[in-house]
């Protein structure tokens, strides 16, 4: 029995996709390993770096998601509120979504006899 699946392109092979991951793991592994030993938790060098200025709070440092796409929500804000009002979060509305437009798929798919 032979593990390697062709393609038109390349082969795969997942033993030996199981062996560069373990290798890449321990290279991984021992870069880690050679990390700073001078660094010292706790201590100045922990501390966030903000351009000289004094960092915040962490309440005031976070930034809202709405505050990040900001333009992007504004200027779909009508898409928004339209598309809003179906998302009931029910997951019965959900599957219901699901069983129509598989059911409308199907009838498109029979009419234009694709599918047998």
């Amino acid at each position: 029995m032979t593990f390697i699946l062709g393609s038109g392109y390349a082969f795969w092979n997942p033993l030996i996709w199981i062996i560069v991951f373990m290798l890449v793991m321990v290279l991984v592994y021992f870069f880690r390993r050679r990390g700073q030993k001078a660094y010292k938790k706790g201590t100045d060098q922990a501390r966030i770096f903000l351009c000289g200025e004094e960092v915040p709070e962490a309440g005031e440092r976070h930034i809202r998601v709405g505050n990040i796409y900001w333009g992007f929500f504004e200027t779909l804000k009508e898409y928004y509120n339209l598309i809003l009002r179906p998302h009931t979060g029910v997951i019965n509305d959900y599957i219901l979504w699901f069983v129509a437009v598989t059911a409308i798929s199907v009838l498109i798919l029979l009419i234009a006899g694709l599918a047998k």
